[in-house]
């Protein structure tokens, strides 16, 4: 709900508040808020864990009047498609259930959860928009990953997974992360169709945090190459500079 409210306001500012800069004059300077979703597929090790996850995110970044620009943002990563089926092994019985506190079959499900935050820098080529501030760009970044499986007990009724003992079994992965991005900008003329899409590449060199495994009852020792490559859509609330030295969102 929060989100829902977060996207609401923006969009409520962006069109009550109007801009005196003309976009489609010259390269202008364009400090602005992208708020983006994607879907990915996993490569590496982490194909292993996982199958395809999506992503929603928020960050700000700065567009020089060169086209260059640079910023930061994180994105929380999330899908359903968990292809590890031997996460609690040690603590099943023999029909592979979990027997919760009432003696009955506890609800299990699993999630993939991460989230990444990154430095980035681009340059945008004025070629195939209706301005010289829009085009195909190239980004790179540099930042930090981490995933995990989010066990979840439908009741919590299972002490053999409460929350200090899911530590033993999430197998919390983390590390540092480099992407890359290519794509098209676009900024409208009349200043209030603002987006990007483009497809982007992330490789995470992480490792397992935790020390020890339960199931296996072993210590952990992967390092590991966690791929992503998926598509991008943002959308963008550029803070335009009136005459007054002011910003607002638009």
């Amino acid at each position: 709900m929060r989100v829902k409210y977060l996207f609401c306001l923006l969009f409520f500012i962006s069109y009550s508040v109007l801009s005196q800069n003309i976009v489609s004059k010259s390269e202008i300077t364009i400090p602005m808020i992208n708020v983006h979703a994607g879907f990915h597929l996993p490569g590496g090790d982490l194909s292993n864990r996982f199958g395809p996850s999506s992503s929603l995110g928020i960050g700000y970044q700065m567009k020089k009047k060169s086209n260059f620009y640079w910023g930061f943002d994180v994105m929380a990563i999330s899908g359903s498609d968990v292809k590890e089926d031997n996460i609690l092994d040690i603590i099943t019985a023999d029909s592979i259930d979990i027997i919760d506190s009432n003696g009955h079959t506890a609800s299990i499900r699993f999630w993939q959860r991460g989230v990444q935050s990154q430095v980035f820098a681009g340059k945008i080529f004025p070629v195939l928009g209706p301005n010289s501030n829009s085009g195909i760009f190239i980004q790179g970044g540099f930042g930090f990953l981490y995933h995990q499986i989010r066990i979840e007990d439908i009741g919590n009724n299972s002490p053999q997974i409460n929350s200090d003992m899911l530590k033993g079994y999430d197998r919390l992965c983390m590390g540092f992360s480099s992407s890359q991005f290519i794509g098209y900008r676009h900024f409208s003329d009349n200043q209030k169709i603002n987006f990007f899409i483009g497809i982007e590449f992330i490789q995470a060199f992480t490792e397992d945090v935790r020390m020890y495994d339960y199931n296996s009852q072993s210590d952990y020792e992967d390092k590991r190459l966690d791929l992503l490559t998926g598509m991008k859509f943002g959308w963008t609330f550029p803070l335009y500079k009136k005459s007054d030295n002011k910003y607002y969102y638009y």
